[in-house]
């Protein structure tokens, strides 16, 4: 039931979100309704924690802690009113991450995670989250830029941002996610010393490339002025091997192999 309440909370905030830029009185109500998820949302992960004690989570729930954050980010970016379709999307997001709340494996640990392991969790999940904020106002624009070589903007939602507008929030997200990725990899290096038995080899090559490649990208950006298409390849890219390293790795080792790491 916790799991069905929170999806619901997030979709209907992700909905009214999307009506209030075209009817302002309905604001007041979607920031509410957020407020309420996020609340309930962050009492959900800390039951778990207080209840279950020393664990490394699952699959389902890791995309719960995603969900949570995506929730706070698209806080933050529709608080500019021409982001509120973006934030209605991570919003609907976090409504399919929150569905999962609960419903994954927990696996008992012998300690509890000390202050350095939950600032890299911490540091991973943001990261995360802004790129695949990133990724989405990619898709965006990929979306934005069929509909105007086609000439169909006639029904486009309304609030939608300019095509410039958009990229330099894209370009936003991406530098702020990169920075948060570096220290998420500055702090498994430094605290984590046993990559094998933890099975972390596999997640930490993928994140590094994930790492270069909007590296690359930000360079790019700053010395030749990359934009466009080539862009949102980049952003495309990136993610997604960052969504493998993250996810893809976990869903691997935790459902075909009955593995974990820690």
């Amino acid at each position: 039931m916790l799991a069905v309440t929170l999806f619901l909370l997030y979709a209907g905030s992700a909905w009214l979100m999307l009506r209030s830029v075209s009817k302002p009185r309905l604001e007041p109500v979607a920031w509410a309704l957020i407020l309420v998820a996020i609340i309930g949302h962050s009492d959900a992960i800390m039951h778990t924690m207080r209840i279950k004690g020393p664990v490394s989570i699952g699959l389902p729930e890791a995309l719960s802690l995603l969900a949570w954050t995506l929730a706070v980010l698209a806080c933050v970016i529709s608080i500019e009113k021409q982001n509120r379709v973006l934030g209605a999307i991570l919003l609907a997001s976090a409504a399919c991450g929150a569905a999962m709340t609960g419903a994954g494996r927990t696996y008992a640990e012998a300690t509890a995670p000390g202050w350095e392991l939950t600032a890299h969790i911490l540091l991973s999940m943001g990261a995360a989250a802004l790129l695949f904020a990133a990724a989405v106002t990619a898709l965006l624009l990929v979306f934005l830029d069929r509909r105007l070589r086609t000439r169909r903007i006639a029904n486009l939602p309304s609030g939608m941002p300019p095509l410039d507008a958009l990229e330099k929030v894209m370009f936003r997200l991406i530098g702020a996610g990169f920075v948060l990725l570096t220290l998420a990899l500055f702090t498994g290096f430094v605290f984590v010393t046993n990559l094998f038995t933890q099975n972390l080899v596999q997640k930490t090559v993928l994140s590094l490339i994930a790492w270069l490649l909007f590296g690359v990208l930000l360079i790019g950006r700053l010395r030749f002025g990359w934009r466009g298409r080539s862009a949102v390849r980049w952003t495309l890219w990136g993610f997604g091997v960052l969504a493998v390293a993250y996810f893809g790795v976990k869903f691997v080792l935790e459902y075909v192999f009955g593995r974990h790491w820690g």
